[in-house]
């Protein structure tokens, strides 16, 4: 706002104009002095309001207020909006307890004031603030943050007490602030409950008896604040500090005196004062302890403290008697321009009680907050049995001193009750039973306290298997993750957990305290009980409490109070934790919103997403306004200049095409072959020269969608794509990284049409794949094909076109010689990284087809065919080749991906596992060595347990993180830079750009290091010193890369973790509705279970041999059903015993070498069970309301008629298999005769080898004759094996003399 002076002239329109100081004041005990800490403002006029266009004298700003769209008292919609448009000022305290509701979409045009942000921040809680900053830093919300603070106009004015400060003047002065600059044409709301109570404006509803408590509980408040300015300004004259108290000093509570200094002349930095005279000091510390703010508490304190608690207490017993209102119970407000001061209770009731989105959310807010208050002042009676968790003070100097460990909590799946801690080093520490937990749940930051030893448990006696029965663990690309903060020992507890490690004894702790709550979201639902009580009552408006199970069997039970449960029966939940009274047996929390009915598939994929952590938006309409004006890409004109700027790659002899899973919109990537002309070792011309050794040399390129281009840096859509930061793929939806016009035409290299793209493309030699020169750079290309894996598998092997994947006879020449220098040069590149050490991992990757109401009819496997290999190893090779050039480019901000090595005792069940089977894993040699044991080991087992090892070996893996170079001090700091799966020296993601922003960052590296010149391609080479050119300016900052390279982990994290949750969800519902009957190998025996492995879904799982009440549970033999009603059934299977054998002596943790299931009368062995046997199972899923369904496992006999009819129809599939094999081959033969040969300029085309003949042949052959030999599992499968080997062998022998003789 622009004043004019009395002199006439305006003042400057930019600049700060006055320097204000307030100093801060605070007596140190210790050392006898008091510290006068100075904090400087630089006020100025021209900070914006935010408003938009609505005010011409601000410039405009984002986000803005959207006043200007609704107009002045103009009614809003219904549902979804305040009655009146207005601006809302909310003080500290409403901004605490109203958070939740304040997140809500539908609250908009709040005014975040800096002196109340900075006033909530300074109580702590990091993730509390970094919800503060979401709330005026994300665009879609309208709401500012205003800095009243260094407005000259709205900034304390010098010589304010802090009596003032507290009562609200500075919320105030700002409400009037924008009154007047918005030329008193709107409503202004200022939210505070003591500000209400201060005017006498009710806090509760008209009438309610709760009003007249609150005010009086107000007056007491502000009359305590008073009596201690008085205390302390009568300190700061016995003090003798007449200057500072003639300044304006005043004080508050604690030992924290504040004053304020204005002018041009005011003091800056702190510093501390001492007095002068022992005397004088004893004087002081004795006036500050009869304050009751020095060390020692002042006499009859206790006394005063417990009758303030007993009258709190009877206070709240009279508001607990007494109903609380709803907020859809308060008369509407008719708002007029003006300043309004409203409780949070009349304003959420008044103006937007009839939003129910917002009327929920605010009442169990409410609820919960009562709550908490009536048990925080109670007896701490009430059963819960919990010891009070230690100060934040009494924790600090524990940890500091290293009595104490700190660590974040992870419970147990299986057992609820039992948790570990990490607490660094690789050692954790077991926290058992409910009142060692102490209130703590799944993700708290805890402080700990190590139990004596004596309560120490044998490591034996916790040996369990990874996944219990029911649980579908999928094996994902990611292993183990690393504890996040945890706090190394120091030397004294780390010589006790050393012992214990010696003794093989499992530490155990107690939770003495909570440095930082879980603040995540809980997906629940109300328990059966509770619901069938709510049913059985009438509604009404009387408030309720029920308990909420959460879904997460991790997570306790939830208390929630509200008055309008009867709208929440039979819905799955999204709850919020607000905290766990000492003397209550479960926490309590509030309803944030409500997802739909419980077992609705649409429900249950949303709390997935909730568990999981993703949270989704629609596009703000600010990210949209910044695409091009146009509906889809036929509308969109290429600019002359851009044409001008970008290689052209859209000629004839460019054959650019890409290869993608059937029905994919978004194409990332295209793949080009170029042949040039022979040379004899000059990189251009053709025949230069002339030499008879001349080599033929091609140009290989990797074309990705240029992204970066339509996404401008620093713009709305930039930073709502770095929020998301990776599209989630479902398996019934796709929740996108970029808006559809984007990630689906624009950017997507669909065939046929011109687009954007960075590419890379190599100058190789076509014999031995030397790189002879490699460019980065801005291109446009044409993608003359976009097929399928299948498609162009099909075009490398010679095999007919299916119906709907033919190409122009002319080009499918061409396509299958590129094809097979790709599939030549792929297999090149990944024979160097075997020999480097990289490690083949595997998993599966399920597919789902589904009804017209979205549920699941039938489930495959995605199968892996070498054209996929292809693809991936010429994206490894693109996304290598960008790491080290902007890394070259950028050595302190470059944006890379590294694996770190795994760690080794992650590799015990793997290494058990190839100890077994004779071939041990090289764990303390180099990466290579790991490598190529675990192949050797993979490729002498069974194709079954092969796929078992690099499963287990997956999970073993540490898992890739994105990073800054910068953050890395050396080769071994941090991880050092390399990629250990790989076995690249450099490594990052390049290739993705429409389903992954760290794509996008590296783009505009590598863009911004094509523009620092040439010199740094032929430094990358070695050709040139690095330090001999100048630095280029990098897009972004170390510090900033860093910090997106944060958020880019975490997303990942929670992206791979809501579809493996999705696919399980998915399997299970399918496995409900279906049960399969699938192949297992046991790779495990306990004492009375096995663990299995299902190859077809990487699978894990426990199946036991006896039930919960130990009865025997034997495989099920033909014509035998579980029944627990049946007496004989049950008859027979009490006389049944399992017999562990090979275990010597009674020592625990060891493994049986055979289980068998015996008869106990005549010890007769009716089955055995040894590690590596093939089994069959079957696979179901009961429902449970709450947590969903759960995988069961049950053993099958071979007897058995389910096992015997998936026998029958594997040994079906694998003869259709062989037949179909060889009829491709018949038919390829006679399409290469048909097609002649493709000859390759100075290379002789190799002899035509049918797929599907030779080694890979001969060893399924052996593998089914070996099958048959064994007899295992069943006869008629025996004989089904024999066959399909004969069968196969024939027709083997029969394509070789037809075709290759």
């Amino acid at each position: 706002m622009v004043r004019t002076s009395r002199q006439g002239p305006e003042l400057p329109p930019a600049g700060w104009l006055e320097r204000r100081v307030h100093h801060t004041f605070r007596f140190r005990k210790r050392s006898r002095t008091v510290a006068d800490t100075g904090e400087e403002a630089y006020l100025r006029v021209d900070i914006p309001c935010g408003c938009g266009t609505v005010c011409a004298a601000c410039p405009p700003t984002l986000p803005a207020l959207t006043l200007a769209s609704i107009g002045g008292g103009s009614c809003s919609s219904a549902e979804s909006g305040p009655r009146q448009a207005h601006l809302l000022l909310p003080d500290a305290a409403a901004l605490r307890d109203c958070l939740e509701v304040l997140e809500l979409p539908e609250v908009q045009n709040v005014v975040l004031l800096t002196s109340e942000v900075r006033q909530l921040a300074d109580g702590g809680g990091m993730r509390r603030s970094a919800r503060l900053r979401a709330l005026f830093s994300d665009r879609r919300r309208h709401n500012v943050l205003f800095d009243n603070l260094h407005n000259r106009e709205t900034a304390p004015a010098a010589g304010a007490a802090a009596a003032e400060r507290r009562a609200g003047l500075a919320l105030l002065t700002a409400a009037e602030w924008y009154h007047e600059h918005l030329g008193r044409r709107f409503p202004i709301v200022v939210v505070s409950d003591a500000l209400a109570a201060q005017f006498g404006v009710p806090s509760a509803a008209p009438g309610s008896a709760q009003q007249a408590p609150q005010q009086q509980q107000a007056a007491g408040q502000q009359a305590a604040a008073e009596a201690d300015d008085a205390e302390l300004e009568a300190l700061l004259h016995q003090m003798d500090m007449s200057s500072i108290a003639g300044s304006g000093a005043s004080g508050g509570s604690g030992t924290v005196m504040d004053g304020t200094a204005g002018g041009w002349g005011g003091g800056g930095g702190g510093g501390g004062a001492s007095s002068g005279a022992a005397a004088q000091d004893d004087a002081i510390a004795g006036l500050l302890d009869s304050l009751g703010i020095g060390d020692e508490p002042v006499a009859g304190a206790a006394q005063q403290a417990q009758q303030a608690l007993q009258a709190q207490q009877a206070q709240q017993a009279q508001q607990q008697a007494q109903p609380l209102p709803v907020a859809a119970s308060y008369a509407p407000l008719d708002l007029e321009p003006g300043v309004h001061i409203l409780s949070t209770a009349a304003y959420w009731g008044g103006v937007w009680g009839h939003v129910p989105a917002v009327a929920d959310v605010f009442d169990s807010v409410q609820q919960s907050k009562a709550q908490e208050a009536h048990q925080g002042g109670g007896s701490g009676s009430g059963g819960g049995g919990f010891r009070p968790h230690l100060s934040h003070a009494a924790m600090e100097a524990g940890l500091a001193s290293g009595a104490l460990l700190a660590g974040t909590l992870s419970v147990s799946r299986r057992v609820p009750g039992e948790a570990i801690v990490a607490v660094g080093g690789g050692r954790q520490l077991l926290i058992s039973g409910r009142p060692a937990l102490n209130r703590a749940i799944h993700g708290d930051r805890v402080a700990i306290r190590l139990l004596p030893q004596e309560q120490w448990r044998h490591a034996a006696e916790l040996a369990a298997p990874a996944a219990g029965d029911g649980e579908a663990a999928v094996a994902a690309d990611g292993a183990a993750e690393a504890a996040d903060g945890e706090d190394e020992p120091r030397d004294a507890v780390a010589r006790m957990l050393a012992a214990a490690a010696a003794d093989e004894l499992q530490p155990t702790a107690e939770v003495v305290g909570i440095l930082q709550r879980w603040s995540g979201e809980i997906v629940a639902c109300i328990s059966e009980d509770d619901e069938r009580a709510l049913a059985s009552k009438q509604a009404s408006d009387r408030q309720e409490s029920v308990l909420c199970i959460p879904t997460d069997r991790r997570l306790p039970k939830l208390r929630l109070r509200s008055r309008q449960l009867h709208r929440l029966l039979g819905q799955r939940l999204v709850l919020r934790l607000d905290g766990w009274d000492q003397g209550s047996h479960y926490p309590h929390g509030h309803l944030v919103r409500v997802l739909g009915p419980i077992n609705s598939l649409r429900s249950e994929t949303d709390g997935v997403l909730v568990s999981s952590g993703v949270h989704w938006q629609p596009f703000s309409e600010g990210a949209l306004r910044e695409l091009p004006p146009v509906a889809s890409s036929a509308q969109y004109v290429i600019p002359p200049a851009e044409l001008a700027a970008r290689c052209d790659l859209r000629g004839p002899d460019y054959l650019v095409c890409s290869i993608d899973p059937p029905g994919c919109t978004d194409v990332d990537d295209a793949l080009s072959v170029r042949w040039l002309d022979h040379t004899s070792g000059s990189s251009g011309g053709s025949g230069g020269g002339g030499s008879s050794t001349g080599r033929q040399l091609v140009e290989v390129g990797v074309h990705i969608a240029d992204v970066s281009y339509f996404v401008r840096q620093g713009g709305l859509l930039d930073s709502e794509a770095a929020a998301r930061c990776t599209t989630v793929y479902l398996v019934d939806r796709r929740l996108d990284m970029l808006p559809a016009l984007l990630s689906e035409d624009l950017c997507s290299l669909r065939g046929g049409q011109d687009r954007y793209a960075v590419s890379v493309l190599w100058t190789l030699d076509a014999d031995t794949f030397e790189v002879q020169d490699v460019w980065f750079g801005r291109t446009l290309i044409r993608s003359r094909y976009q097929l399928e894996y299948s498609q162009a598998q099909d075009i490398l092997d010679g095999h007919p076109p299916k119906p709907g994947h033919e190409v122009a006879a002319a080009d499918r020449p061409a396509l299958q010689r590129n094809l097979e220098l790709l599939a030549a040069l792929a297999e090149h590149r990944r024979r160097l990284r075997i020999e480097a050490g990289a490690v083949e991992l595997e998993s599966a990757e399920l597919r789902f087809n589904t009804d017209a109401v979205g549920q699941p009819t039938t489930v495959t496997v995605k199968q892996e065919i070498a054209m996929m290999k292809i693809v991936a190893e010429m994206m490894i090779l693109a996304n290598a080749a960008v790491g080290q050039r902007i890394y070259t480019a950028f050595p302190r901000a470059a944006l890379l991906r590294r694996h770190p090595p795994p760690r080794r005792e992650a590799f015990t069940e793997v290494a058990a596992l190839c100890e077994s089977l004779g071939r041990p894993l090289d764990l303390e040699g180099s990466p290579a060595a790991l490598a190529a044991s675990l192949a050797a080991a993979a490729a002498a087992a069974p194709p079954a347990v092969a796929s078992l090892i690099k499963s287990l070996a997956t999970r073993a893996m540490s898992e890739a993180e994105y990073f800054c170079t910068g953050d890395v001090t050396g080769l071994r700091g941090g991880g050092g830079l390399s990629h250990f799966g790989l076995a690249l020296p450099f490594y990052t993601h390049f290739t993705s750009p429409i389903r992954r922003y760290a794509d996008v960052v590296v783009h505009r590296q590598l863009l911004a290091a094509v523009a620092a010149g040439p010199g740094l391609a032929e430094a990358a080479a070695g050709l040139l010193q690095l330090a001999a050119l100048p630095a280029p300016q990098p897009p972004l900052p170390g510090a900033d890369v860093s910090s997106k390279a944060a958020v880019m982990n975490e997303r990942h994290r929670t992206a791979k973790r809501a579809q493996k949750d999705c696919s399980d969800l998915y399997l299970l519902l399918l496995l409900h509705a279906q049960p399969h009957v699938e192949a297992a190998t046991v790779y495990g025996l306990r004492r009375q279970s096995l663990l299995v492995f299902l190859p077809k879904y990487h699978l894990k799982g426990v199946i036991h041999l006896t039930d919960k009440q130990g009865v025997c549970r034997p495989p099920l033999e033909q014509g035998a059903e579980d029944d627990a009603a049946d007496p004989f059934e049950l008859a027979h299977r009490r006389g049944l015993a399992v017999v562990a054998e090979g275990l010597e002596g009674s020592a625990e943790g060891q493994q049986p070498s055979q289980l068998a299931i015996v008869e106990a009368s005549s010890g007769r062995q009716l089955a055995s069970i040894r590690p590596m046997q093939r089994m069959w199972v079957r696979l179901s899923a009961d429902g449970s309301r709450v947590h969903g369904p759960a995988l069961r496992m049950r053993l099958l006999a071979d007897s058995h008629p389910e096992a015997q009819a998936a026998a029958q129809k594997e040994a079906a599939d694998a003869a259709a298999a062989g037949a179909s094999g060889a009829a491709q081959a018949t038919a390829a033969g006679a399409a290469a005769a048909g097609c002649g040969a493709l000859p390759r300029p100075g290379a002789a085309r190799p002899a035509y080898r049918p797929p599907g003949i030779g080694a890979a042949a001969g060893a399924r052959a052996a593998r089914l004759e070996l099958r048959a030999a064994a007899g295992a599992p069943g006869r008629a499968r025996t004989e089904a094996c024999g066959a399909a080997a004969s069968a196969l062998s024939e027709q083997i022998e029969a394509l070789q003399q037809a075709v290759l003789g």
